[in-house]
């Protein structure tokens, strides 16, 4: 039996050996924290079965479901003190010859996966600095990976400037991305080529290459095909109610302009976390719903082809871009799906596309992932640059303003439709969409782009 002693000696190692592991815990934290810069692409590990108008990686255990045997591209771990954001403005100009530090956040792990758009922007940044950088300057690219988590976004952008970048540009961050742009004016930075979320299309600091009008168009195309009669339309909310309003807006007038009639009661928004679509594909079947417009992601595509096969269901169907991604499967079920999109299709893009997705195949041989998503990332990359060889050595922010405000309309050839770029902050730049129908599992031409000057965010 022990004695009193003994017990007391027992208690006081035990206490010990607790206090050393807490503190190994918070040692191992506070190193994983650190700012990071990772070079090489890492394969996550298998999670599980769960990802919506495109650097350091993150450990498996952190990524959420639907990030199954994908892989984050080169990006920086959250890390270093974050800036308060007042009176922190990152570097407003930048001195000849030295190099330009852009800042990027990418949603390459969540229930969105994006990392094509992060290896678009990568590879073309790195065949510029290949070729000699912008007019003798180097570009910095600090990439970074939200994880679909907003505070974990703005924490990365406040990081981001304190370190003293010149501009932000290709992000495709969608829930970083909503509350962005009082952060953006309040720094006086320039965000160039971005995912577009509400704000983000009335900010002299912010310009979406990609169109607002996906509601709007989705919803004529849909009228206008004769199959239909009975119209239904499924979107994934955001977490701004006046988003969501404003989409169900713009599907309503979408409708209308096709000749047919939207009832709210055929709306239907989903979470991007919604495991089932069972209960949508039962209410539209039984609802006489013939013909459906969808806006949802990767994951939830695959979702819904399931339901709507178990159940038998085959309406017409109008499809976002992210339908054809290589994340979502095809099968006899798929064939006839149009899809619409403001940027060309991978499988029928003319030279300029074929280019981005040579690029990143070399880049990333059997990791590279090519999709609208990447041409997102890459037409972010290349505008930017192409802004900075005609800025010449006058480097600040004002002349950056100044120039992509004078950019050619034709500047997104081969990728998508001419775009209005003009002071001000209007920066409504891309408002037409092209549909394409799935033939052999590959999209191919099906209606040019249609284009509408009409706005439903406001």
């Amino acid at each position: 039996m022990l004695s009193s002693r003994d017990r007391w000696l027992a208690g006081l190692f035990a206490l010990q050996l607790v206090a050393v592991l807490a503190f190994g815990v918070a040692l191992v934290h506070g190193i994983g924290d650190q700012h990071q810069t990772v070079t090489a692409t890492q394969t996550l590990l298998p999670q599980g079965s769960v990802p919506q108008a495109g650097v350091a990686t993150v450990a498996p255990s952190t990524a959420a479901a639907g990030t199954s045997g994908k892989s984050t591209t080169t990006s920086t771990t959250q890390g270093g003190q974050a800036a308060t954001g007042a009176g922190t403005t990152g570097t407003a100009s930048v001195a000849k010859g030295q190099p330009i530090k852009i800042g990027s956040i990418v949603s390459q792990t969540g229930a969105i996966n994006f990392v094509a758009s992060a290896q678009g922007t990568k590879a073309y940044i790195d065949r510029v600095n290949a070729a000699g950088g912008v007019n003798g300057h180097r570009i910095d690219l600090d990439l970074r990976d939200d994880q679909l988590d907003a505070t974990r976004g703005a924490q990365q952008a406040r990081q981001l400037i304190a370190e003293g970048v010149f501009a932000f540009a290709a992000w495709n961050a969608p829930q970083t991305e909503g509350a962005i742009v009082p952060l953006l004016e309040q720094n006086k930075l320039p965000l160039i080529g971005n995912y577009g979320v509400g704000d983000e299309y009335h900010s002299r600091w912010s310009y979406p290459f990609q169109s607002h009008h996906f509601g709007f168009e989705m919803g004529r195309f849909l009228a206008q095909e004769s199959s239909v009669k009975h119209p239904g339309v499924i979107f994934t909310s955001n977490s701004a109610a006046k988003v969501n309003a404003a989409q169900v807006r713009a599907f309503t007038a979408g409708v209308k302009a096709g000749g047919k009639t939207l009832s709210s009661g055929d709306i239907v928004q989903v979470d991007v976390t919604k495991v089932s679509y069972d209960d949508v594909v039962t209410q539209f079947r039984l609802g006489g719903v013939d013909g459906i417009a969808t806006l949802i992601d990767q994951t939830a595509y695959n979702r819904l082809q399931q339901s709507m096969d178990r159940q038998g269901y085959k309406p017409t169907h109008v499809a976002d871009p992210l339908f054809t991604d290589p994340n979502v499967t095809q099968s006899s079920t798929t064939e006839g799906t149009l899809v619409a999109s403001d940027f060309a299709a991978t499988d029928s893009g003319g030279a300029e596309v074929q280019e981005y997705a040579t690029a990143v195949r070399k880049a990333y041989g059997s990791s590279a992932q090519i999709s609208y998503l990447g041409e997102a990332g890459w037409l972010d990359a290349k505008i930017l640059v192409e802004a900075l060889r005609r800025m010449g050595d006058d480097l600040t922010r004002a002349n950056l303003l100044k120039t992509m405000d004078s950019l050619p309309a034709d500047i997104g050839k081969g990728f998508t439709a001419p775009m209005h770029f003009g002071p001000g902050t209007n920066h409504d730049l891309n408002r037409c969409l092209a549909l394409t129908k799935v033939t052999k599992g590959k999209a191919q031409p099906y209606k040019g782009f249609a284009c509408d000057d009409l706005s439903f965010d406001r």
